[in-house]
């Protein structure tokens, strides 16, 4: 999928895949660190030091996910506005996880 990408791909169709990449390990780091943090917190024992780290936890994998795809917007926006065909949509982020997680099998 990659190599054929790289190999066949225009530089617009190179960047849009490693955008979309970018956003599907945001999202998997965040899920992560959210269960993580959850984890965490519910191990905690009602001990105030180790709450508060979970909770911050929690928070900081949210706002990273918020600030990735703010910053995934601000590309597109970018990219309309210099007239680039940038074409990401969530249907081909869909389709380029099931690609991955097929090659992973």
């Amino acid at each position: 999928m990659l190599r054929e990408l790289l190999e066949n791909g225009s530089v617009i169709d190179i960047i849009t895949t490693f955008v979309a990449l970018g956003l599907i390990i945001a999202a998997i780091l965040s899920l992560v660190y959210i269960i993580v943090g959850g984890i965490s917190f519910i191990l905690s024992a009602g001990n105030e030091e180790k709450i508060k780290k979970a909770v911050n936890t929690i928070r900081f994998a949210i706002i990273g996910l918020v600030v990735a795809f703010i910053a995934f917007f601000a590309v597109s926006f970018v990219a309309n506005l210099l007239g680039v065909p940038f074409e990401l949509n969530f249907s081909s982020i869909v389709d380029l996880m099931g690609e991955i997680f097929q090659a992973l099998q």
